[in-house]
């Protein structure tokens, strides 16, 4: 486990970098992944967590290493690994704790290759089984994959959290994919000047966004200034019985790109539509608003309004 509590840091004088009364707590084997534009003070908590950087304030509980995949590559795999590993053990236990990652990370054919010799893929996996070789309780991670390619990053990030779950490793994770994010983590928590916006599962996170700023962050769209009146909501496209923010008169709508039917009531005007995969993607024009908005078959003229029980609404 690893807590903060109220972690401040501030790196001018107008304090608008860095963080602003930080708390976290994640348990043991738990896995958060770190939300947030640049600048959101992501890699500073990493930093104060690991150890690297002071705060001004605050204080915290547990510790946690910091991952780095920046080696050297003069060494074969190997005695690499060897070299990692911080245990006062024999020589052939340290060979087995290495032979045991390569399985792990299936680079076991690369052992007695030089790591300039090996592409930037097989590197990161030989250098995140280095970090992992010592069996360490909490690790953090600070964006590692963001420069491979999806197939591989894919590949890496289900064999790791693979390990990690079995191992009950604690890990924080700094990331931008959030696809990724939400897929392999038990929270996430979303940063915006030095402060944690949202801090929720993946699930209560997507569908539950606690303010406008995490839902635009989180990618959606389509958003509607809407008002309570005789206990419904008022939308463009007439009454909405939702019951939630009961005591609100204001909030605003938030339609996911996919959450649309035909409806020959609506019509709009088709602005701009686009083949993806699987899907085609529109931007339409409805009553003087541009939406975003993804169906599985091609339709022009269109005439489309929300399926209701796919939107949510965020008070204002």
């Amino acid at each position: 486990m690893i807590s903060a509590s109220n972690l401040t840091k501030k790196f001018d004088h107008r304090g608008i970098a860095g963080l602003h009364n930080v708390n976290l707590e994640v348990s043991k084997g738990k896995i958060l992944a770190l939300l947030g534009p640049n600048g959101s003070g992501k890699s500073t908590l990493l930093n104060i967590l690991s150890g690297k950087l002071l705060p001004d304030s605050g204080s915290v509980e547990g510790q946690a290493q910091l991952v780095n995949f920046t080696h050297s590559e003069d060494f074969n795999v190997l005695k690499f690994l060897i070299s990692r590993v911080t245990n006062d053990i024999e020589n052939e236990k340290k060979i087995q704790l290495a032979r045991d990652m390569a399985n792990v990370f299936e680079f076991t054919f690369q052992l007695r290759q030089n790591l300039f010799e090996l592409s930037a893929g097989q590197k990161q996996k030989i250098f995140l089984a280095a970090e992992l070789i010592n069996h360490p309780e909490t690790i953090l991670l600070d964006e590692p994959f963001t420069h491979l390619d999806p197939f591989t990053r894919k590949n890496i990030l289900n064999d790791l959290f693979n390990y990690i779950r079995q191992r009950e490793i604690t890990v924080l994770w700094v990331t931008h994919e959030i696809n990724e994010a939400l897929k392999f983590a038990d929270l996430v928590a979303v940063m915006n000047f030095g402060k944690i916006e949202q801090l929720a599962t993946p699930k209560d996170i997507t569908f539950n966004p606690s303010s406008f700023f995490v839902a635009q962050f989180l990618g959606y769209r389509n958003f509607v200034a809407v008002k309570r009146e005789n206990n419904v909501w008022m939308t463009p496209w007439g009454p909405w019985e939702n019951y939630a923010y009961h005591d609100k008169s204001e909030a605003i709508l938030i339609i996911p790109s996919h959450a649309w039917k035909k409806d020959f009531l609506f019509s709009v005007e088709v602005k701009e539509v686009h083949v993806q995969h699987l899907l085609w993607e529109y931007s339409v024009q409805f009553q003087n608003r541009i939406y975003q908005v993804h169906l599985p078959s091609y339709s022009e003229p269109l005439a489309i309004s929300p399926v209701w029980d796919n939107c949510f609404l965020v008070p204002l």
